[in-house]
């Protein structure tokens, strides 16, 4: 970018009564002031022989702005700009000044010069003509005294890549497929911006400054979203003639919550109390609270430590507390599933174990819980064990030696939901209790009582949460509106496991959102479904992750100008973060080369399953994309379950049958199925492919 600022000011020659003209030059700064600039030259003596001509009349050119003038930070020297749309272009200034935008291309003007006054807050807007593919170009945004330019900008397809950490999870998290292409591609009309992360109770006015970067070495792309990067350079690939620009607006660990505005959410029943109550907050925060928030903060926390603990201090975790009015629940589960659908607050769980005397005497005691949404705080026998407030945290707690006794022992948890999923969200396998070598698994039944809603917790909204409603959309994309673009990719969803009825309301909100901020219309959204995560279950179980992966695939293909790209079979059991992001960069061009580019040479994913119909007392199921219909190794078909009650499963016999795939119940059963699932497992053995190796995800259809 290049800044130019031309100033004349007015100086008092005293000594020779006259005005000189002094032309000053620099950069504009924030703190700079201008005085009006006059140009004067004092008159020649007169001949004596001729009488002396009247004075010159002295020129004053327009004053100039005292505020420098700003451009978006989106937009800067290498930039990508959408080709064949009008693409805006803004930026602030002193209000009612006009400002100029010029684009040329070789030192020569395209098309005439674009002129804005800027509003009373001070923003101005332009649309530049649509442009077809190619640059560089130049873009010049001038005010009286003061231009901007930034060179190489090119015109081509503007993608914003958006989610939490795996697709926030660039070269420096670790790679597997794909590494050596970052470390030795030189593409340089791939282009990259990453939004730095930020957030904000309100909507901001423009995202922290950045540059461009050409993806031209390892040093230019190393930061950048891995998927976003091998999704960009497969389109580039198969688009040569076409740049792409890519947008990394993402934050690790975020709900979808925080990617959409608050009217959207406000619209749906489900979020209308959360919205009530941050839209409260801010008011309080906007009317004094930032000067109360500490004391409140602390009164606030003296209330979450004391629930369940009477006035003497005897709470749940007390061995002789009667929990004889208790309900029961088996565990691991969420809030949701068992207090109601729509739980926030703090609920005791307690869980009597009999040790004898050798494991009550094991020198290395752990109990391990596996994750608690959102915070949790563990006794044993009456001791606090442990404390942790990260929703994703895996609650790992070493016991003193000493704590377990033989014969009855207490664990106590108190788990307290601050909105979303609450409650235990790991497998069956990481809730136990770990005695040297000897492992006491605790997924079974627990007492449990609601304490109840918790008081609103007081928020610092100088600096809120990334998972406060709204707080990402309003500092990391709102900011980004109007820019236009071709479309946008999204990889999110782990953070919202549990709750996937929400998700297929939130998505639609979100994609709506963006498509009405961003300019393109309707354009597509992208999305990849959840990779396999956790264990492996010998019988078939509900599982919050399968769940949330099917709804996933139906919104991609009920949303208009949607897409799921399946990640199924690049899981890894130990990581939620799979290292391989160039299969999942390269589905998701898949997608769009088919369904917005229209290229009818490729597959554009695996097969989809279209109903469930029972036929010849086997379950059919029909696809789309089934051609060449196969196991991807060679084995037989894998991963099908059938329920004849609509409630319990068995795993099931299935055949390929050229593009169906024909199910039944195992010998010995009895029953007309009612409902076939596929793949439905955290981590399932699913193995149904097609000719373009391409898997099928996991599904569950009724049985007509």
């Amino acid at each position: 970018m290049k800044r130019k600022s031309t100033r004349l000011v007015r100086l008092a020659a005293q000594s020779l009564g006259i005005l000189a003209a002094v032309a000053v030059s620099g950069c504009a700064t924030d703190t700079a002031t201008e005085a009006p600039a006059v140009s004067s030259l004092a008159p020649a003596p007169a001949p004596a022989a001729e009488a002396a001509p009247a004075p010159a009349a002295e020129a004053v050119p327009a004053p100039q702005p005292e505020t420098p003038l700003r451009v978006a930070a989106v937009f800067g020297d290498g930039a990508v700009l959408q080709r064949d749309l009008p693409a805006p272009v803004w930026g602030w200034a002193a209000p009612g000044v006009s400002v100029t935008v010029t684009l040329s291309k070789d030192g020569q003007p395209v098309g005439e010069a674009l002129t804005a006054k800027a509003d009373e807050t001070g923003r101005w807007k332009v649309a530049l003509p649509a442009q077809a593919a190619g640059g560089p170009y130049t873009l010049a945004i001038s005010q009286p005294g003061e231009t901007v330019t930034f060179s190489d900008v090119l015109f081509g397809d503007v993608w914003i890549c958006s989610g939490q950490s795996n697709m926030e999870m660039n070269y420096g998290w670790g790679l597997t497929r794909g590494k050596e292409d970052m470390e030795t591609n030189n593409i340089p009309n791939v282009r990259l911006f990453i939004v730095q992360n930020a957030t904000d109770a309100v909507p901001r006015k423009d995202v922290a400054p950045a540059v461009w970067k050409a993806a031209t070495s390892l040093e230019n792309v190393r930061s950048f979203s891995a998927v976003g990067y091998f999704f960009g350079t497969a389109l580039h690939q198969a688009m040569p003639e076409v740049p792409i620009g890519l947008i990394d607006s993402t934050w690790s660990g975020t709900y979808i919550q925080t990617w959409l505005s608050l009217e959207s959410m406000d619209a749906l029943p489900e979020m209308t109390n959360a919205v009530a109550r941050r839209r409260a907050a801010i008011t309080d925060w906007q009317n004094g609270g930032r000067e109360k928030y500490e004391d409140a903060r602390a009164a606030w926390q003296k209330a979450v430590d004391t629930v369940g603990f009477d006035e003497e201090g005897k709470s749940p975790a007390d061995a002789d507390y009667d929990l004889s009015a208790w309900k029961q629940v088996t565990l691991p589960a969420t809030m949701e599933k068992h207090v109601n659908g729509n739980y926030d607050g703090s609920v005791w769980y307690v869980r009597k174990v009999v040790l004898t005397a050798e494991q009550a005497a094991a020198t290395n005691a752990v109990l391990s819980l596996g994750a608690i949404d959102d915070q949790d705080t563990s006794y044993v026998n009456g001791k606090q064990v442990g404390l942790t407030k990260n929703h994703q945290a895996m609650r790992r707690y070493k016991l003193p030696a000493g704590l377990l006794c033989e014969g009855t022992n207490t664990i106590a948890v108190r788990a307290v939901d601050l909105g979303g999923i609450g409650g235990f969200t790991s497998p069956a396998k990481e809730l136990c209790l770990k005695l040297d070598g000897d492992t006491i698994s605790l997924a079974d039944t627990w007492s449990w009582k609601d304490f109840g809603a918790l008081p609103v917790m007081p928020l610092n909204l100088d600096s809120p949460s990334a998972n406060s409603l709204s707080a990402c959309y309003n500092a990391m994309m709102r900011p980004l509106f109007p820019l236009a673009v071709k479309g946008a990719i999204w990889y999110q969803g782990c953070s919202n496991v549990g709750g996937h009825k929400l998700y297929e309301k939130l998505f639609p909100a979100m994609a709506a959102d963006w498509r009405a901020g961003f300019s393109g219309g309707d354009f597509p959204i992208y999305l990849v479904q959840l990779a396999a995560f956790l264990g492996t279950n010998e019988k078939p179980v509900e599982s919050d992750w399968a769940a949330m992966r099917w709804s996933m695939m139906q919104i991609g293909e009920t949303l208009k100008n949607s897409g799921t790209a399946v990640a199924i079979d690049i899981g890894d059991h130990h990581d939620i973060h799979p290292k391989d992001k160039k299969t999942v960069g390269e589905r998701l061009a898949r997608l769009a080369l088919v369904r917005t580019y229209g290229d009818t040479s490729l597959v554009e994913a695996g097969p989809i399953p279209e109903a469930a119909t029972l036929k010849d007392g086997a379950v059919e199921i029909s696809f789309r994309f089934a051609e060449g219909l196969k196991t991807s190794d060679g084995e037989a078909v894998s991963g099908f379950q059938l329920s004849v009650d609509g409630d319990t499963f068995v795993w099931a016999d299935a055949v390929i049958d050229g593009s169906v795939v024909r199910v039944t119940l195992p010998e010995g059963t009895e029953g007309t199925p009612k409902k076939v699932r596929f793949a439905w497992d955290h981590y399932p053995v699913c193995n149904l492919v097609n000719g373009a190796d391409l898997p099928c995800g996991p599904f569950e259809f009724d049985v007509k």
